[in-house]
Parts: structure tokens; C-alpha cells; sequence
């Protein structure tokens, strides 16, 4: 399961190293649907097959709470299954399963490894204390999270 962790993080990793370099850094990860235009289907696939991956390595390690592992996952893959939120048909459920995966996230991680949860959060409010107007607090948030997520379960799992 490490094996399919570090190829569902390299996906991620790989389609926002690719966005970034073409068109810099979004507002949110939900924005890089519209700014690939005519491929916004990549980000679909790599949401939903992130998601996939990753719920069978939460599920399969018996870490922390699975009904919080299991919401996350799945609301991520939502997100990708309702990419258009600047559409009223896709705004709700892409928002609500937004909202799911980022709680769900992070509640998971509290329940494996408190103290790395509390100190990625620390981290993430002196971001916000420092930001300026330039700064991409979503983005950052919702990278944030799915950071968390993987070094949550990688160091729970490898030690």
C-alpha cells in the first residue's frame, strides 16, 4: 500500500507542478478545472483516481477513525466527479464535497497523530498571519491538507 500512496502523491504532485509552471499558482486546486480548459478532464481523473488510491491505503492501514478516512476520500473525489463550481448545476455539490474532504481531512489526521495535525495547523496560521496580497491562502489550505494527509499516514505507517 506505501507502493500505491507515493503513485497516487506523485500524480498530485505532478499535475500541480505542471499547472503551475504553465499558468502559476491558482487560487485554489479547484480552479485548475477551468484553467486547462479543453483537458479540465485530467483534473477529474487525477481528483478521482487520488481519491481511489488513497481511500484504499487509509482503509487498508486500520489507522485512526475510517468513517473520517472514507468521507475524505470520497468528498475529494466528488470534487473531481463536480468540477464546474462556477456553475450553479455543479456549485452545491462541488462545494458540500469540498467542505466534506477538507473536515473529514483533517479530522482524520487528528485522530492518528494529533501533535503532527496541531503543528501542520500551527504552521498554517503563521502563513495567514504573514500573508500578503499576492498570497494564495486556498490553494495553500487545501495543499496543506493533502500534505497532511499523506505525511500522517506515511509516518504512521513506515515507523
Amino acid at each position: 500500500m506505501i507502493v500505491l500512496s507515493f503513485v497516487a502523491a506523485l500524480l498530485m504532485v505532478a499535475m500541480l507542478c505542471v499547472v503551475i509552471d504553465k499558468y502559476g499558482v491558482p487560487d485554489m486546486v479547484s480552479s485548475i478545472y477551468y484553467l486547462l480548459g479543453k483537458r479540465g478532464w485530467v483534473f477529474q481523473v487525477v481528483l478521482i483516481a487520488f481519491g481511489a488510491m488513497m481511500m484504499v491505503c487509509l482503509l487498508d492501514s486500520g489507522l485512526g477513525e475510517q468513517c473520517l478516512a472514507f468521507l475524505a476520500c470520497e468528498g475529494l473525489m466528488f470534487v473531481g466527479m463536480a468540477p464546474r463550481f462556477l456553475e450553479e448545476s455543479d456549485r452545491g455539490l462541488h462545494k458540500g464535497a469540498a467542505i466534506v474532504a477538507a473536515v473529514a481531512s483533517v479530522g482524520w489526521c487528528m485522530t492518528v497523530d494529533v501533535r503532527l495535525t496541531i503543528a501542520a495547523m500551527g504552521l498554517y496560521g503563521l502563513y495567514w498571519a504573514c500573508k500578503d496580497e499576492d498570497s494564495k491562502p486556498w490553494f495553500v489550505a487545501e495543499t496543506s491538507a493533502i500534505l497532511l494527509v499523506m505525511v500522517t499516514y506515511w509516518c504512521n505507517v513506515l515507523v
